[in-house]
């Protein structure tokens, strides 16, 4: 009698426990010989050669074989096939996916060819972009000309070709969970159902709560209007969603400044009794309704849906190191001037692990790409050197070759270089842990780096939009103050050269680019908008009493706040600095590194 240790059991039947041993040499070359796509065939092939029991055996063994399945898509559908990715794997199915499994040093191509022919399932993810991407065609023209079974997922209804019509599908625009069990279902089960619908919109529940929430928050944010680019922002959001490219981080940004910026509103327009009620709702609705938004914006259903720049990014997966010394790698890192202390960081905590870092790159066995604005391309073959990109800074990659392979990502800051050091040895296990896939074109800085930029920003919508709510309340007296010629040039040499110093420093810092990309530079550019901002403050409060004279006295319940927002500026201003002075002690390193080597 023939047992194997590591095969599932056979049927519970007493005629499987006399098999012959040349049974159980078929049943080991149909299993282990090349796949259960493989296997189907042959034991077809095979009904009249072996015996009923073998037969039999070898289609329960294959029955419960864990299918293994290509996944051919679009990269602006990422973030969906990430979801798809990891649900096949949490069910045990062996998957190929270009980003995850394209290994270093081969042939990519040769690659692509042999997870096709070794996967039982072809699966299709139909959008507009993958259906007009030639590398998609080529390679679902592969598994039509090696007979895969192909099952369509129709994530965007868009024209299909002739030849891919007549496959089964399964359509994903609606619940993401209920069709994903119908597709461990269907990977059991083959269906032939009608042709696939190629026109109509259909999304999930999630995605149309996030488009009613957008509009909830838009109808909110009407008292903070006055800001400029709350509406710039928020008027489009709702049908933003709808389609898939809204910009993640921007949003964010303005409905996380929403509340305050209404707070701030409620404060400065206490003159006026019609508004007394309406400024205190809107900020206690946006304190409850804000934090609801950006719940959903950030979940999985939305990520799911969004193209890359609408989702939230996806980081390095986790693991934890365990301590265990591997076995030295010498290493070679190339990289920009600019990005030179990234490149010592790196080496410093690789070196720390006992690998070895060479200056040729012929002599390394494994070699990392730093991009950035600075380098986007790399003179490395790819095909022919393990090489790892580490996008250290968001930039258009142009680089075919580099698109085709995981990154690791550093543009929050260098946080996993224990990780990286330890696996540097298991190249597979490496981009497991660390990898991600290789989509450019997301706004991420550092943390640190973020807050600068948000900072920035608002000072500079700030600076022109707080002069609406003045204009409208001492516009008039305005016209009729004996210095007006010289409170009007004084305000408007201000406004320009707090706006020019604040896109000049904004510019060189998100870029680190130009002779201001420095920390020096950098804090001498915030003292300086702090002096000129002050300065313009005390100049506009010098002339607030003649100027609410001549308006005249408001209602004997009201607070007289008139001219009051012309302090909204140096408060914004003095709060910022003080908030980000604390931060940038914290994230010291991140920031420093960030400014490019001169």
């Amino acid at each position: 009698m023939i047992r194997w240790a590591d095969d599932p059991p056979p049927p519970t039947s007493p005629k499987y426990d006399e098999l012959t041993t040349e049974c159980a040499s078929y049943i080991f070359i149909v299993v282990f010989g090349g796949g259960a796509r493989r296997a189907e065939g042959v034991l077809h092939d095979a009904q009249t050669n072996y015996c009923s029991h073998c037969i039999d055996y070898c289609y329960g063994l294959l029955n419960s074989m864990p299918h293994s399945v290509f996944i051919s898509y679009s990269r602006h559908e990422s973030p969906f096939v990430d979801a798809l990715l990891d649900t096949l794997e949490d069910e045990g199915i062996k998957v190929w996916v270009d980003y995850q499994n394209l290994v270093p040093g081969r042939p990519w191509l040769d690659q692509i060819l042999e997870g096709i022919r070794e996967a039982d399932v072809f699966l299709l993810v139909v959008s507009k972009g993958s259906m007009v991407s030639p590398n998609v065609e080529l390679e679902y023209k592969q598994a039509l000309e090696q007979n895969k079974r192909i099952i369509l997922i129709l994530f965007e209804l868009t024209n299909l070709p002739v030849s891919v019509q007549a496959c089964e599908w399964i359509d994903f625009r609606g619940s993401f969970r209920k069709r994903k069990n119908d597709l461990l279902a269907r990977l059991d089960q083959a269906i032939q159902g009608t042709p696939p619908p190629e026109k109509g919109f259909k999304t999930s529940f999630t995605v149309w709560l996030t488009a009613f929430a957008s509009l909830l928050i838009l109808v909110v944010s009407i008292p903070g209007w006055w800001t400029f680019f709350l509406p710039g922002l928020l008027i489009p959001l709702p049908l933003r969603i709808l389609r898939r490219d809204l910009n993640f981080y921007r949003v964010r940004f303005a409905v996380l400044a929403l509340p305050l910026i209404l707070f701030l509103s409620w404060m400065f327009f206490q003159t006026y009794p019609t508004l007394e009620t309406l400024f205190p709702v809107a900020f206690l609705i946006s304190m409850f309704l804000s934090p609801i938004f950006l719940f959903l914006l950030s979940s999985n259903g939305m990520r799911i849906w969004g193209k890359p720049s609408a989702s939230a990014p996806r980081f390095a997966n986790q693991y934890v190191p365990d301590g265990t010394r591997p076995t030295p790698v010498p290493f070679y890192i190339e990289h920009a001037p600019a990005d030179r202390k990234y490149a010592e960081a790196i080496a410093q905590g690789l070196t720390k692990y006992g690998h070895p870092h060479v200056a040729d790159p012929a002599e390394a066995k494994a070699s990392f790409v730093l991009l950035s604005r600075y380098k986007n391309s790399t003179a490395l073959d790819l095909e022919q050197n393990v090489v790892y990109p580490i996008l250290i800074q968001d930039t258009q990659i142009e680089d075919q070759k580099i698109q085709k392979i995981q990154w690791i990502d550093f543009r929050r800051g260098i946080r996993n270089l224990d990780r990286m050091a330890e696996l540097l040895d298991e190249p597979q296990k490496l981009l497991k842990a660390l990898g991600v896939a290789p989509i450019s074109g997301q706004i991420v800085y550092p943390r640190i780096i973020q807050m600068l930029d948000y900072f920035l920003v608002l000072l500079a919508f700030f600076t022109v939009s707080a002069w609406i709510p003045f204009m409208l309340e001492l516009g008039r007296p305005l016209l009729r103050l004996e210095n007006r010629f010289s409170f009007i040039v004084a305000n408007l040499i201000f406004s320009v050269l707090t706006l020019g110093i604040i896109f000049l420093i904004r510019r060189a810092l998100v870029q680190r680019e130009g002779w201001l990309a420095s920390l020096g530079w950098l804090a001498l550019s915030l003292s300086c908008i702090a002096v000129i901002v002050c300065s313009q403050s005390f100049q506009i409060i010098a002339n607030i009493d003649p100027l609410t004279a001549l308006a005249g006295p408001v209602a004997a319940t009201a607070n007289d706040m008139r001219g009051s927002v012309s302090t909204f500026l140096p408060c914004s201003c003095t709060l910022g600095v003080m908030l980000l002075s604390f931060f940038a002690f914290w994230n010291w390193q991140d920031l420093t590194r960030w400014f490019p080597a001169k």
